[in-house]
């Protein structure tokens, strides 16, 4: 709506586990290789770190790798920012509060960046909220 460089803007936020992360990379790569869709990925800062690179490097441009940084939360160990970094499965939950404590950063990310289009995974169910939001904003402003 209101990106002039390319015509359409897609902002991709999966789950903090790699089974999900690499799929949301990949079909990253097939919007930017249709022409005219910038892509935003958001994820955390040590997740965007262990991504491989994006190839062709021709999509490099259109595809921006955006980190946010993942609130501390009691019981989840410091530099745990995936599943892979979790020692057992009990520190999950602990994992899921931090990735809900992410709602307001995120809609402060997306307020200013103003996508046209969320894709979101499964587990960040206040998304649809904050995007409907913003669109509506987009709309009448």
């Amino acid at each position: 709506m209101e990106n002039q460089e390319n015509d359409y803007h897609i902002v991709l936020f999966p789950w903090l586990a790699f089974g999900h992360v690499i799929p949301f990379l990949e079909l990253s790569k097939s919007f930017a290789s249709q022409g005219g869709i910038k892509i935003s990925f958001i994820s955390t800062p040590s997740i965007i770190g262990r991504l491989p690179p994006i190839h062709p490097p021709s999509l490099k441009s259109l595809i921006d790798l955006m980190s946010i940084v993942l609130p501390s939360v009691d019981k989840l160990p410091a530099g745990c920012e995936a599943t892979v970094d979790l020692k057992d499965e009990e520190q999950m939950q602990y994992l899921k509060k931090a990735y809900d404590e992410l709602q307001a950063p995120v809609e402060l990310l997306l307020n200013q960046i103003k996508p046209d289009l969320i894709i979101f995974d499964l587990i960040n169910c206040w998304i649809p909220n904050v995007g409907a939001v913003i669109f509506v904003e987009q709309v009448f402003h």
